[in-house]
């Protein structure tokens, strides 16, 4: 591993301590939450970032089935593998703020939980046709095509909770009447920051692995074939 990977590596980590300091220790405790609402801190960024990978998943999904090369297929795979580990800390984030909040771990009423279930079960199924299927370019092609009609589930997901009202409060941050103050707003921003760049560095490695696999696939079928 080259020197700047580390360096990128030691980076995001850092970063990531320092917003973990900053928003579950340093950052004020709300005051009708308490301190039950840093979970914040972290729900909200990952929400953010399985958004921003399954979108990724839906980009590179078009990409090869337009391409048809390798590159893109790999860059689809650990996407959604990043979704579907970012969507279960949501999931799992969720339900843990939502106890002490609503008095319920979870609930089948509210849009949100429901249709961020439906965007995990649709991507676990598309990894699980990547695992069952193999390497096969049959295989790459139905997962693109599960990865791009799966995407439709990403923006009924946000838009839910303004579509439906059920438990589940409407975003403050873009509201300019009901925006966090900066003792909130500045940990948020730099938690998502360090999400992002530490989930870069995790899927540039799971890349690397990805295509050292493929490589010592096609090896492998030169030599017996």
């Amino acid at each position: 591993m080259s020197k700047a990977n580390l360096l990128f590596g030691f980076t995001s980590l850092l970063m990531l301590l320092l917003s973990s300091y900053l928003s579950l220790v340093s950052s004020p405790i709300e005051k009708t939450q308490g301190v039950h609402q840093k979970i914040f801190y972290l729900h909200v960024p990952l929400a953010f970032l399985a958004y921003l990978a399954i979108t990724l998943v839906f980009i590179c999904s078009i990409m090869y089935l337009w391409k048809r090369t390798a590159h893109w297929d790999q860059v689809a795979r650990v996407s959604a593998e990043i979704g579907i580990i970012t969507t279960t800390l949501v999931l799992i984030s969720g339900s843990l703020w939502g106890r002490p909040v609503w008095g319920a771990w979870w609930s089948w009423s509210d849009a949100r939980l429901v249709t961020t279930l439906v965007m995990w079960l649709i991507y676990m199924a598309y990894l699980m046709l990547r695992s069952l299927g193999g390497f096969s370019e049959q295989t790459a092609k139905l997962a693109s095509i599960i990865g791009i009609l799966g995407f439709i589930n990403v923006p009924i997901t946000y838009f839910s909770v303004y579509l439906w009202t059920f438990l589940h409060p409407l975003p403050t941050l873009q509201s300019s009447d009901d925006r966090p103050e900066n003792s909130i707003l500045i940990p948020f921003l730099l938690s998502l920051f360090s999400y992002i760049l530490f989930f870069l560095y995790i899927g540039y490695l799971r890349l690397q692995i990805e295509r050292a696999s493929d490589t010592l696939k096609n090896l492998k079928q030169r030599i017996y074939s």
